[in-house]
């Protein structure tokens, strides 16, 4: 066997909850190992060393492309019908007025992170170097990490840079799969009712679940009960998932039974299946899954095949990346702002910084090792930080609620104390998929100018249209791709620099909590001036 002597970016794909990542920049995870020593008194060595539960911290790094699926995979929110009109069937995200709801959208809120099974697990495949560069499927190894929970959340939006939307988690296991066991799938099964066993997509008397060095077969769900190794069953009539472990022997009224030569598994006797229950068993095999060979209705494998598909987005999959000319930051004051108003792009921003903080309680039991949940410390701080060119002071009167003022040339002072009055301000990212130069403006005045875009869909208060032909004397308005949302700002420090040989700049930071919104499309404006507005499904 020859040795492996690295691994380059091109040859390792993320992949979270069966699903590839496109755009990542940066994968780490790095492990500490927690133990005490013990000592006694009459001894001067150590009698003992006691291990503890290590900590693993993981960071993904991404560019931001105008998508909210990374935000929605990380919160294990379902995007299977992200392509399709929000509706109160399938939206994640809606704005509500008083007990009314007005719109439905896709996307993800910062509380789905603080939800019971706001988990992931992460996988990465290493393509062998033989097909580096290749959609081959060929690997060597995958690394596996289950139960990640989100611990950050960073949006980087910058002049001179790619905008970033970077993640950081915390987990308590590291696997490498290899040889027999290096091909992780996810399959999945829609139940119409009845079902009583499942023909896995490997081929039978040759590819099969292996049993992993602990014994157990290598089902990749853990119950977070009893830390087994399961497969997992998402029952539609409750709402809640159900977790069987899986055995060589049986089956139980607990366990479910996978026999290796036909690779069929059978559902415990606890269990009857119902229409619309889903079933996702996913597992560490000598082969990927394949649609031939089993019954599943959705396969998650062959990720170097998934990798070079240009078809990731219905509406920017050629998007690699953004500059600020595909970028507008925007700052509402609802308490001057109308239904009727548009949004005004905020002028003269360097830097805009969103980071969110999860802090997070391990929660543990006697009996076992590792916890059984990592819940969310409420509330969760969000820190902005916008970073402008000194000018007319315009950016100024906003934070300070004195737009009205500035605008009617009646603004005589602006002070800090000002600043400190506002606590209710909107900050609005919108990002787009041509400049502001090839769209012949900004905002509202944006149009769809570039064939490439001809026949790519679009989002509106979460309904989707689609671009149509160019008619260059009546084009159509550019929509953005994302719209993020910070509301409920308030000013923790505000500075003003200027420096032989450089402009003045001032650079404002604000703190707000629990509200932080990821959402496809355009948000019409007066969804942002509802009461209380913006809110998970």
């Amino acid at each position: 066997m020859v040795s492996r002597n690295r691994i380059i970016y091109a040859s390792q794909s993320v992949v979270v909850n069966g699903d590839f990542l496109y755009r990542v920049q940066t994968l780490g995870s790095t492990t500490t190992f927690n133990s005490t020593d013990l000592f006694e008194l009459g001894q001067q060595d150590v009698i003992d060393v006691v291990d503890d539960v290590p900590t693993i911290a993981v960071t993904l790094d991404t560019n931001d492309w105008g998508t909210v699926r990374t935000a929605a995979a990380l919160a294990s929110v379902d995007s299977s019908n992200f392509d399709l009109t929000a509706t109160t069937g399938n939206a994640t995200l809606k704005t509500v007025s008083g007990t009314t709801d007005i719109n439905y959208y896709h996307g993800a809120g910062l509380s789905y992170y603080g939800v019971g099974g706001a988990e992931f697990d992460l996988w990465a495949p290493v393509q062998a170097e033989s097909a580096l560069g290749t959609t081959t499927d060929t690997i060597d190894q995958t690394l596996f990490m289950s139960r990640c929970f989100v611990t950050g959340i960073t949006s980087n939006y910058t002049v001179g840079g790619e905008a970033t939307e970077n993640y950081t988690a915390e987990t308590d296991n590291k696997t490498w799969f290899l040889n027999a066991g290096k091909f992780v799938s996810q399959e999945e099964w829609d139940f119409a009712g009845g079902e009583t066993q499942v023909d896995i997509g490997l081929l039978d008397a040759t590819n099969n679940v292996q049993t992993l060095a602990d014994n157990n077969l290598a089902f990749l769900y853990i119950n977070p009960d009893t830390g087994a190794r399961s497969i997992r069953i998402d029952v539609d009539a409750t709402g809640l998932t159900s977790y069987f472990e899986v055995v060589a022997s049986g089956p139980t009224s607990i366990q479910a039974l996978y026999t290796e030569a036909t690779n069929v598994l059978v559902l415990p006797t606890s269990y009857t299946s119902a229409a619309s229950d889903v079933l996702l068993v996913r597992y560490a095999a000598d082969a990927y899954a394949n649609d031939t060979d089993g019954d599943s209705d959705r396969q998650k494998s062959n990720y170097f095949t998934v990798a070079t598909d240009a078809n990731t987005e219905l509406d920017h999959s050629d998007v690699g990346g953004l500059r600020q000319g595909q970028i507008e930051i925007y700052l509402v004051d609802p308490d001057v702002a109308t239904s009727s108003d548009d949004y005004d792009i905020a002028l003269r921003l360097q830097t805009v910084s969103i980071a969110a903080t999860l802090d997070r309680e391990a929660l543990s039991e006697l009996g076992h090792l590792k916890p059984y949940d990592r819940p969310v410390t409420f509330p969760i701080e969000i820190a902005t930080t916008v970073e402008t060119t000194a000018g007319d002071l315009e950016t100024f009167a906003k934070f300070a609620g004195k737009e009205t003022e500035f605008d009617g040339a009646t603004l005589i002072d602006l002070t800090i104390d000002q600043l400190l009055s506002k606590d209710n301000l909107i900050l609005i990212v919108q990002v787009f998929n041509q400049t502001d130069v090839i769209a012949g403006g900004t905002g509202s005045s944006r149009k769809m100018l570039t064939e490439e875009m001809v026949g790519k869909s679009y989002w509106i208060a979460g309904a989707v249209s689609t671009y149509a032909s160019i008619v260059l004397a009546s084009p159509e308005r550019e929509y953005p791709l994302k719209t993020i949302i910070v509301p409920g700002l308030k000013a923790t420090s505000e500075g003003y620099t200027l420096s032989q040989g450089s402009n003045a700049t001032q650079t404002y930071a604000f703190r707000s909590t629990n509200k932080l919104f990821y959402i496809k499309g355009f948000v019409p404006f007066s969804d942002l001036l509802f009461a209380p507005g913006m809110s998970t499904v």
